[in-house]
């Protein structure tokens, strides 16, 4: 009887490794997968910080992180678009250089928020990876081109704007790469 309770303690432990193995490389929801999924991304400290600020990450897996992010960009971009908006009605009857500069960027800003934003959420859900990853590559580019808008001149308010939505776009696009094998 001796040898058959070795025998089964040796099959527990490896049905436990074989269980072990079988199991994701990523941590269960919560502060250690946010942590393991941050660790790799440009914008570290952003990352950390934008996704503990959610209450949803607390019980989130890794594409869940994911959701959050695209939703966190989505806020910051709107914010942008509102704050152009502002400054657009404000300027109406200002000089054409100006409206049109403020126009080029609400345009750009509307379509990151309005286009792509949802699809790259869309896509993601569907676990159309590549495709999520190439509507946030737009949604980083529309900084730049509002940025271009203003070259040599730019309000300090619209560049620090600018940075802001390009970081946390930046970011959300490394996290959307881990999908994309």
């Amino acid at each position: 009887m001796n040898n058959f309770m070795k025998l089964f303690a040796v099959f527990v432990l490896f049905v436990q490794i074989q269980i072990a193995l079988s199991q994701s490389n990523l941590s269960p929801p919560g502060p250690n997968l946010i942590q393991q999924l941050c660790k790799s991304n440009r914008y570290q400290t952003l990352c950390v910080s934008t996704l503990n600020l959610d209450p949803r990450s607390k019980t989130s897996d890794i594409q869940g992180l994911a959701s959050i992010s695209i939703d966190a960009t989505t806020k910051k971009v709107k914010e942008s678009l509102d704050y152009l908006t502002s400054v657009y009605k404000k300027i109406g009857g200002g000089g054409r250089g100006d409206v049109e500069r403020y126009g080029t960027c609400m345009e750009e800003y509307g379509a990151a928020a309005n286009r792509f934003l949802p699809a790259a959420l869309g896509d993601l859900k569907a676990k159309k990876y590549s495709l999520a990853m190439s509507d946030m590559k737009e949604v980083v580019s529309v900084p730049g081109i509002c940025e271009d808008q203003f070259a040599g001149y730019c309000p300090l308010p619209v560049t620090q704007r600018n940075k802001a939505v390009h970081d946390i776009a930046d970011m959300t696009a490394d996290i959307i790469k881990t999908f994309v094998k």
